[in-house]
């Protein structure tokens, strides 16, 4: 029960290697960033008030640009001093001056102010022009209302009145500044300038961590926590509170937070991952230990196979049940045997097989030389007897048994074409046609190494596929240098091939394609093949049809850094 196995080692690492300094290094690393990460959310909230102090800098700064602009334009005075005392538009010189005036307000808005802005301008009859184009029927009770806030007798300066029901359904803060007539010694109108209390809710909203508001120099809240006040709460423990003047206004930014609330997030973080990591080792203790004496019995059924099979019992197996994944590496481990089975036998069958081959070369070594040393016999003979055709022709054969005999020998590409010329000699008398050979070889391309006997498949190909009853059979080789390689080109003036066939000979040709296994081992795919085995899988065979009639074999042999021209060639 308590022997140490290997389940068990595994077990006690995992206890002591892994969950051990896992659970040192999480306390450590607690300890260390909590103070880095309360200065680091500190600096977080600091940069969002900043931000929201430019922001209501910018907010203020537009409203004190707007009441500026109708204060100190003479031209809008006067039209304003014209509708002070307007109840209604009553005839076409009132509605003149009501146009000019939100003429004013479309320049206004020209400077790109805040979409929660709105101003209103009040004459002395309360006559209210906007500048939007909301429905002011819920606004004309509400400038009653405002009116009393507003101090007459201070004009020229901008006056915060505070919040207000804006009429419209929702609240806003209001600012006013009173256009005065030095003149007259009395004031033309009221410029309003409202704030929904949605912009203050949606500025104040990023911060995460502690209370945010906004107070005005009377302690009112404009928006922000309730729970919030101008007065420090001493109270309240040790909090971290922040103060925010807005300039040119009465606004106070009031940040607070405890902090408790700064690290306890953090805090609540680390608990809650440690006891996850607590629970999932117990879990993982109780699983592994049953695991583990499940797993044991299977394994040791495999070693004992494993042990029985290097020891030469070659049909032993394991026998497996379930699906699991021991029993997965049982089948698997079955099938390796099996392999292993086939591979000993098919190793001991092909030793044998090449200890015939080994005695069945050594036998077809000496049928050749005894062929060509009698066919140089009777090319004696026939010298003496002055029968020079048939003594060529002898000669002729003698040549292509000399190369059959080191095919696996390396040829230049013009002693290659010479044999061709050999092999066309030996048809002429064979098949009994008039055939003719034409060699036009690029000199640079005449020392390309190239696989012996490439082209006679070739061109026995053309002999007995394209020249059926033809009266003047011609073949032609042509070798030219081209980018990166050399093309070879044999042609023929056959009756050609039938296009269905042509597409099928060309896809056997590019992709191997067994489909077609007419060409296997032989012939045109046997080409091909050396082809690629000597240079690369780039190495192409592509046949067509000519327009003059005939067949076309193109050859392209890429040259690389591995193929290289007999010297007095180019690389």
């Amino acid at each position: 029960m308590f022997k140490l196995t290997y389940y068990r080692r595994i077990q006690l690492s995992f206890l002591v290697l892994i969950f051990i300094p896992l659970i040192v290094v999480s306390t450590v690393s607690f300890l260390l960033i909590r103070g880095s990460m309360v200065e680091k959310l500190q600096l977080s909230n600091e940069n969002f008030l900043n931000v929201m102090t430019d922001e209501m800098n910018k907010t203020v700064d537009d409203v004190t640009f707007a009441s500026h602009f109708i204060v100190n334009d003479a031209n809008v005075r006067a039209n304003l001093k014209s509708f002070a005392d307007t109840k209604r538009i009553n005839n076409y010189n009132d509605y003149v001056l009501f146009t000019q005036i939100q003429d004013l307000f479309n320049l206004i808005n020209t400077k790109p102010l805040n979409n929660n802005i709105r101003m209103y301008l009040v004459n002395r009859q309360h006559f209210v022009i906007s500048s939007g184009t909301e429905n002011l029927t819920g606004m004309n009770a509400s400038v009653t209302q405002l009116m009393k806030r507003v101090d007459l007798n201070e004009p020229e300066k901008l006056q915060w009145l505070g919040m207000a029901d804006s009429g419209l359904g929702n609240r806003s803060y209001y600012i006013a500044r009173v256009i005065y007539d030095s003149r007259e010694k009395q004031y033309v109108s009221v410029l309003l300038v409202s704030i929904a209390e949605s912009y203050f809710s949606k500025l104040l909203s990023p911060v995460e961590f502690g209370k945010v508001a906004v107070f005005d120099s009377s302690g009112e809240l404009i928006s922000g926590n309730p729970e919030l006040s101008l007065e420090e709460n001493t109270e309240s423990g040790h909090n971290v509170r922040t103060f925010r003047d807005i300039s040119k206004s009465s606004w106070k930014l009031v940040y607070e937070a405890s902090e408790k609330e700064w690290s306890g997030q953090i805090s609540r973080t680390f608990y809650t991952g440690l006891i996850v990591v607590i629970l999932l080792f117990l879990v993982f203790l109780m699983t592994s230990m049953v695991i583990a004496k499940r797993l044991h019995s299977p394994i040791h059924k495999l070693q004992r196979v494993v042990r029985q099979f290097g020891l030469g019992n070659l049909d032993v197996r394991l026998d497996i049940k379930g699906r699991d994944d021991i029993a997965e590496l049982g089948r698997t481990l079955n099938t390796m045997l099996d392999q292993l089975q086939q591979l000993i036998h098919d190793i001991e069958q092909e030793q044998e097989q090449k200890r015939v081959m080994e005695l069945e070369a050594l036998f077809m070594q000496i049928r050749p030389h005894f062929l060509i040393n009698t066919l140089n016999s009777i090319k004696c003979s026939l010298i003496l007897q002055q029968d020079k055709l048939h003594s060529g022709i002898i000669d002729s054969l003698m040549s292509l048994l000399r190369a059959y005999l080191k095919v696996n020998e390396p040829t230049t590409l013009e002693e290659e074409c010479k044999l061709l010329a050999h092999y066309v000699d030996i048809m002429k008398i064979r098949s009994e046609i008039p055939l003719k050979l034409e060699i036009d070889l690029e000199p640079k391309t005449k020392e390309l190494i190239v696989p012996k006997l490439i082209l006679q498949p070739l061109v026995e190909n053309a002999i007995v596929h394209g020249f059926v009853d033809h009266p003047s059979p011609t073949i032609r080789v042509i070798s030219r240098q081209v980018a990166g390689g050399i093309r070879i080109e044999i042609e023929d003036n056959g009756s050609g091939i039938e296009e269905e066939t042509l597409g099928r000979l060309n896809r056997r040709l590019m992709f191997n394609d067994e489909e077609d296994g007419s060409y296997q081992r032989v012939g045109l795919i046997n080409v091909v093949q050396r082809l690629r085995l000597t240079f690369g899988e780039e190495a192409a065979m592509t046949i067509s049809n000519l327009q003059q009639g005939g067949t076309s074999v193109s050859l392209y042999l890429p040259l690389g850094i591995h193929h290289v021209f007999l010297s007095g060639g180019n690389e």
